[in-house]
């Protein structure tokens, strides 16, 4: 029962981020960007949700990077597998991209207002964004 209780008390809450939109699917656009719910401890200083980019264009795109918009800060992601981008998403295809952010202060303020995941990619030679917006609050474990 002491060993539960240390354990317990060493241990910081939970919290839980989610997205609330996605911009691109929601402009009609052709690539929309999913983020699973996460429940991080509220003092790391590290961010790496579950991402996955649909893209229900006619033609292939090139992912080219991810960025996190949060508190007027942008982080660059640092993929855990070198090369991971360009990361080509063919037609009609979803594709799980490899995120990872370091971040200035821990999730409990960094989430503490909205913020933005960015995904960079190119179509028919052009340059564009999906994004998805981000939000965190209260534990919630029963969110998918």
């Amino acid at each position: 029962m002491t060993a539960v209780m240390v354990l317990t008390i060493g241990c910081d809450p939970g919290m839980m981020i989610r997205q609330t939109s996605s911009i691109g699917a929601a402009k009609g656009a052709s690539v929309a960007v999913y983020v699973k719910t996460s429940h991080p401890l509220i003092g790391e200083t590290w961010y790496a949700p579950e991402v996955k980019v649909t893209n229900s264009s006619d033609s292939s795109i090139a992912v080219t990077g991810v960025e996190l918009a949060a508190r007027s800060v942008i982080y660059a992601n640092k993929p855990r597998r070198p090369g991971t981008y360009p990361l080509i998403v063919p037609p009609g295809k979803t594709e799980a991209l490899d995120i990872w952010f370091d971040l200035h202060d821990n999730v409990k303020k960094t989430f503490q207002e909205p913020a933005e995941l960015r995904v960079h990619y190119q179509s028919s030679g052009k340059e564009a964004i999906a994004q998805a917006n981000l939000t965190g609050g209260p534990l919630n474990t029963s969110a998918p």
